[in-house]
């Protein structure tokens, strides 16, 4: 049977970076996939990579790490955008991360595009793939998230 997977933002880093501690692991994972299995990201992660790459004081290097994720994505994943079926997602998990941890609004919302990935996974069937400790708590809250930590 096949799966799909979405990578978050972070697992495509790991995998462009050479010096990522968690590089090894997360091609493992991949490579264990068989060709029936999907693998995508959403949109958000190309605006969290470009935002990665306009914000911080980049070198020659790190410029190169953000372009061969740009790449990487490009030549071998597919991109979901996003959908309308996940406003409502959004908007219940959200207020269901918010009720269940007693979270400010203020802090709550430094996690938008974190509650954006997470609802493309679930419109998409897909099990969400991120070394991201917020995902671990959706994951508790709310039964429709598939989610696997592929750094352990």
């Amino acid at each position: 049977m096949s799966k799909h997977y979405l990578l978050d933002t972070n697992i495509i880093s790991y995998l462009t970076n050479p010096n990522s501690p968690y590089r090894e692991s997360v091609k493992n994972h991949l490579m264990a996939l068989t060709h029936k299995d999907t693998i995508s990201v959403s949109i958000i992660t190309l605006y969290e990579l470009s935002y990665g790459l306009h914000s911080y004081k980049s070198t020659k290097k790190s410029i190169e790490l953000f372009q061969q994720g740009i790449h990487f994505i490009e030549q071998y994943l597919e991109v979901l955008p996003l959908d309308i079926k996940e406003v409502d997602i959004f908007g219940k998990l959200k207020a269901k991360y918010k009720d269940t941890t007693g979270i400010q609004n203020k802090a709550n919302k430094k996690n938008d595009l974190d509650f954006l990935i997470v609802a493309t996974a679930i419109n998409h069937n897909a099990i969400l793939i991120s070394n991201d400790m917020i995902f671990d708590k959706l994951f508790e809250i709310e039964p429709r998230i598939k989610y696997e930590n592929w750094v352990n």
